[in-house]
């Protein structure tokens, strides 16, 4: 980092510790736990985008693009006055970052406000930002193409860098935000359902609550949900207010399992709608709560 001028030594009264976590491929991730800095951080409200508007809005293209951008964070410089803030210790020394750092509470406020600055007035036309990741859709190759260089144009005149090695050019089909998307379908990831099949059968609150949100983020595909998830509910919510009052019964043992046998045997999956073709609204009232 001292090389590619992101780092440089420190002289400011600021110091935070440093945590180093090992990635699933290996290597190394240097972060810094900026905890007590942040305690003391006036905080940037910046919305992020809705996840399921970004999903809603790109489905339904022939042509899809990734672009990741090379460690974004650090493509983003900080002022000069800012600097000392950013300070960590190590065996050798104080050193500040001279870029935006990961664990600083605005980091992803003004990553995204960066963004979103800077692609201006494509965003939702053809290409959606979040965060580091940059999806371009299209209904033609000859238009996609178009796409494409018009963000990379943009990309480089502002001196940002893609990780050729992350990104996915012109496919049918593509992941992005835990979702597969194409021009039909949308479906869930199987690398984060796995996870959710695995799980155990709950013991105590925070396993519950694990379970069943972990579930929520994926609800629109399981029919029945609230039905299914209410007696799991009932007895997680009850004890949000009185911890000791959890108890995990049949009820919810069979909630549980029938969850997972969805998850397992039934492919979970939503069509893109025809918006040319004529809509039903049904509704219904539920007396569970």
């Amino acid at each position: 980092m001292i090389n590619n001028n992101q780092v440089g030594p420190s002289r400011s009264p600021w110091s935070s510790p440093v945590i180093i976590q090992e990635k699933k491929d290996g290597t190394i991730r240097f972060l810094v736990d900026y905890r007590k800095l942040n305690a003391v951080t006036k905080k940037d409200n910046y919305p992020h985008p809705s996840i399921e508007e970004l999903l809603n809005r790109i489905g339904g293209h022939q042509y899809y693009t990734k672009l990741d951008l090379k460690s974004g964070y650090f493509q983003i410089p900080i002022s000069k006055a800012d600097r000392p803030k950013t300070a960590f210790v190590t065996q050798d020394g104080l050193y500040e970052f001279y870029v935006l750092s990961q664990g600083l509470m605005n980091a992803r406020a003004t990553f995204q406000r960066v963004m979103n600055d800077l692609i201006g007035n494509g965003r939702w036309d053809y290409v959606v930002v979040y965060l580091d990741d940059i999806l371009i859709f299209s209904n033609s190759f000859e238009e996609h193409q178009q796409h494409l260089n018009e963000i990379l144009r943009i990309l480089a005149t502002a001196n940002f860098q893609v990780n050729s090695a992350k990104c996915t050019i012109a496919v049918p089909e593509i992941e992005f935000l835990s979702h597969i998307i194409s021009k039909n379908q949308l479906k869930p990831s199987s690398d984060k359902i796995k996870p959710i099949i695995d799980m155990i059968e709950p013991t105590t609150l925070k396993q519950a609550n694990a379970f069943i949100g972990k579930l929520n983020w994926y609800r629109k595909f399981i029919p029945n949900f609230a039905r299914i998830a209410s007696p799991i509910n009932k007895v997680t919510n009850k004890a949000k207010a009185k911890r000791n009052e959890f108890k995990w019964g049949p009820e919810q043992s069979k909630s549980f399992h029938q969850f997972k046998q969805i998850l397992i045997s039934k492919p979970l999956f939503l069509d893109y709608p025809d918006p040319t073709a004529p809509f039903i609204l049904t509704t219904d009232a539920s007396n569970h709560q």
